[in-house]
């Protein structure tokens, strides 16, 4: 059965702008939940993406929910792709890669395979997956679901949230509680630039961070 809903998108443009600037690593200073598995590496090598979640749920040997996001997802988005535990087939590969350049979608994160590695790589598409192989899957039509709620990399997507990935890992949010944090993570950002400016100066991290007054408290 194919369940196919219309592309959601909770993300406007000043948000996915902040958090072009974000890190997701000074993220993970702020949140413990929401972050994908270390796992899902970048075929792309410093790519940072930053855009509302398209999803996609395939299962097996059949990607023809796949082919069919690319016409759905747009200029911007970013296909998430759950593959309901499969890890021997490539849903995604060097034409499916093309298909979303032409169409301006802006990532793809595969829980799971891809193939044709070098020729993504090639084209400079950020691609996220869990590893390579030759065994693609096929146009089986057995099924498959578009802009419903799935899991990635062991984090729920909905359609719509905010998805921020570069080279240190993907993290989900919901876009209606990012701002906060967003602006929190900046804030962070400018002051780590005190931090490294004190660093080269030839003060020590653990008095500059206060790790110092941490074990000394704690010592018998």
């Amino acid at each position: 059965m194919f369940i196919i809903k219309e592309r959601v998108n909770r993300c406007s443009p000043d948000l996915i702008e902040m958090f072009n600037k974000v890190e997701p690593a000074t993220l993970g200073h702020i949140l413990h939940d929401g972050f994908m598995d270390y796992t899902l590496r970048c075929l792309v090598k410093g790519a940072k993406v930053v855009g509302p979640a398209v999803t996609v749920k395939t299962a097996g040997a059949d990607s023809t929910v796949v082919h069919k996001a690319m016409e759905i997802a747009q200029k911007g988005d970013i296909v998430v792709v759950d593959r309901c535990g499969d890890m021997r087939h490539a849903c995604w590969g060097g034409v499916v890669t093309l298909a979303a350049s032409l169409r301006g979608i802006a990532g793809g994160i595969v829980d799971g395979l891809a193939t044709d590695g070098e020729e993504i790589e090639k084209v400079g598409f950020p691609l996220y997956c869990k590893g390579i192989t030759a065994l693609t899957t096929k146009l089986l039509g057995y099924g498959g679901e578009i802009n419903t709620i799935v899991q990635c990399g062991g984090v729920v997507v909905k359609p719509g949230d905010l998805i921020v990935a570069d080279s240190n890992g993907i993290l989900v949010l919901d876009p209606e509680a990012a701002r906060p944090l967003g602006e929190r993570a900046l804030a962070m950002q400018e002051r780590e630039k005190g931090l490294i400016a004190r660093l080269e100066k030839g003060e020590f991290l653990p008095q500059i961070t206060a790790a110092d007054s941490l074990i000394l408290g704690k010592k018998n």
